[in-house]
């Protein structure tokens, strides 16, 4: 694919530019108005746009009018023929506030309140939700992108999105991702960074890793991975779960994930 990296930042430049060019993609990247200019004259055929939110805001703007032309089926020339690009957005997740250890009541009450302006979207849980779009000024049309990546992301992650766009869609629940890991859901295969080739699991190493993915970070006890991976827990179904705990977590080590234990439960980190 002809992909456009719209970023400020020479480093984050340098790394994208070097994994989607391993993948036989052709980049161009555009660090201001000047090089976004030659990157992508009016109307010139991209199949993708990826942004980095904290792209300086001239820089921000001018891509949103870019977008906003071909989206109006305008090219350079006025002739109409321009085709809109697909849009992945590289995110930044909001900082979460440190605690501090001299917020108590009482020293709040003698602390007047911060001036506070909300902005973005939120959850129905009241958490902030991580953008999909990037607003400009008022005369500047936001941007909405196809697809969403929240930093900090691996290459398995980056060129997971790029391949699902290019294939004319989204990702889809077939597809997890985790670190360097990619687990294709729908054949039940694992695959580590770049790699063409699964990894060698056994169909209950890969239960394992599924459901230990699909936790997200969360303990689950021996008796739910037992259910999952090998259903009613007699005892000889629970020497068969410790023993393929035991083997995947020495496979997933050698690649630098850690099945770590609290007690009776799990998770992969």
């Amino acid at each position: 694919m002809d992909i456009l990296f719209v970023t400020s930042d020479p480093a984050l430049a340098s790394a994208v530019k070097g994994t989607l060019e391993s993948a036989r993609h052709t980049v161009s990247a555009a660090s201001d108005v000047d090089s976004l200019a030659g990157a992508w004259p009016h109307g010139t055929p991209m199949d993708l746009v990826i942004i980095d939110d904290l792209s300086a805001h001239d820089l921000l703007d001018e891509t949103r009018r870019s977008l906003s032309r071909l989206m109006d089926g305008k090219a350079g020339d006025g002739t109409g023929t321009a085709v809109r690009p697909r849009t992945l957005l590289l995110s930044t997740p909001p900082r979460t506030p440190k605690a501090n250890p001299d917020d108590t009541p009482q020293v709040r009450r003698q602390t007047p309140l911060p001036t506070i302006r909300k902005t973005g979207r939120a959850k129905a849980d009241g958490q902030a939700a991580p953008p999909s779009s990037l607003d400009g000024a008022s005369s500047v049309p936001p941007i909405h992108a196809d697809e969403t990546i929240v930093k900090p992301f691996s290459d398995v992650e980056l060129l997971s999105y790029v391949h699902a766009l290019e294939s004319g869609g989204a990702t889809d629940e077939t597809t997890l991702i985790h670190g360097d890991l990619m687990l294709d859901t729908r054949n039940r295969q694992a695959f580590y960074r770049s790699g063409k080739q699964p990894l060698a699991l056994s169909a209950r190493e890969y239960t394992t890793l599924e459901t230990l993915i699909r936790a997200n970070g969360e303990f689950l006890s021996f008796d739910e991975l037992l259910e999952k991976v090998c259903g009613t827990g007699i005892f000889e179904q629970r020497d068969i779960m410790d023993g393929t705990l035991y083997s995947l977590t020495r496979k997933m080590r050698r690649m630098g994930f850690f099945i770590t234990q609290r007690g009776h439960r799990y998770r992969i980190r």
